[in-house]
């Protein structure tokens, strides 16, 4: 059995699709009420906050596109390399862009929500995020799961809603987009051993997807065949994008982290305390 996917395959969910106007909105709203404003502190990633708006902008049509385009009907329906495409950008590519979006945003005064934010402070310290992260990675892809993601809309929903969730909370440390006097600094080595870590249940499992020679997801053993694409070579491919791009994202990361090692940290301190800081930031 044969199926066909083309350029007018766009699901557009209206969740979806208001979810992430919606964050335009309250993007939208917090510059216009100064909360992203030109006189944020943004050195620890880029000098200029006419790139911020930028990288939201990124982060939103990744999402998107993720969500929407005919990556997502095609993960859904044949291909599970379409599939690895559509986690990766959820968890690995939108998340980080559009935590740059908000970097160096005036954070919350102290009194509001003091024990959610307790929480969420927990929550993104580097090795409980780490560890979060690779947990929800490697539980979704059990196949028994998998295939009842596919098989059910609100498994598959709440599996997405917990990739972009773990998503936002693993880079969170690493972007460092709100930064309160009192937050402990997570160190340009944390960050990096953090990536480094979180390099590895992807590599162990784009390899276990990689060398299987039989499909271990009946979904897509008995799914209609896409571009002449094998159920068992769908699932190597799926693999090779696993291990391969999910550690080119990492390896960007740390290597933008690395760098900035090299910088003169003389300078960043002199650029921020030219731009007078939030009173709680």
């Amino acid at each position: 059995m044969t199926g066909h996917l083309g350029v007018g395959d766009w699901t557009l969910e209206p969740t979806v699709t208001f979810g992430l106007l919606g964050l335009v909105v309250v993007y939208a709203v917090l510059m216009r009420r100064g909360q992203l404003s030109s006189s944020d502190d943004v050195s620890p990633w880029f000098a200029s906050v006419r790139l911020r708006p930028v990288f939201f902008a990124m982060g939103i049509i990744s999402g998107f596109v993720a969500l929407a385009s005919p990556i997502d009907t095609g993960g859904d329906t044949y291909l599970l390399s379409l599939h690895m495409v559509q986690h990766l950008v959820l968890m690995m590519v939108a998340p980080p862009l559009v935590l740059l979006g908000i970097c160096g945003a005036a954070p919350v005064a102290d009194d509001v929500a003091r024990a959610w934010r307790g929480l969420w402070t927990w929550l993104t310290r580097p090795w409980p995020a780490t560890l979060l992260f690779n947990a929800v990675l490697l539980v979704w892809h059990i196949p028994a799961l998998y295939d009842a993601t596919l098989t059910t809309e609100p498994i598959h929903v709440f599996e997405h809603l917990t990739f972009i969730a773990v998503g936002v909370i693993f880079w969170w440390p690493i972007v460092d987009p709100l930064r309160r006097r009192q937050t402990r600094p997570v160190s340009p080595f944390q960050k990096i051993a953090m990536l480094v870590l979180a390099g590895i249940p992807p590599t162990v499992l784009g390899f276990v997807l990689a060398l299987g020679q039989s499909p271990y997801y009946d979904f897509y053993a008995r799914a209609p065949r896409l571009w002449g694409i094998s159920a068992v070579s769908d699932q190597q491919l799926a693999g090779v994008i696993m291990l391969g791009v999910g550690n080119l994202i990492y390896f960007a990361a740390i290597s933008v982290i690395f760098l900035r090692l090299f910088a003169d940290p003389a300078a960043d301190e002199r650029e921020a305390a030219r731009a007078p800081r939030h009173a709680a930031g």
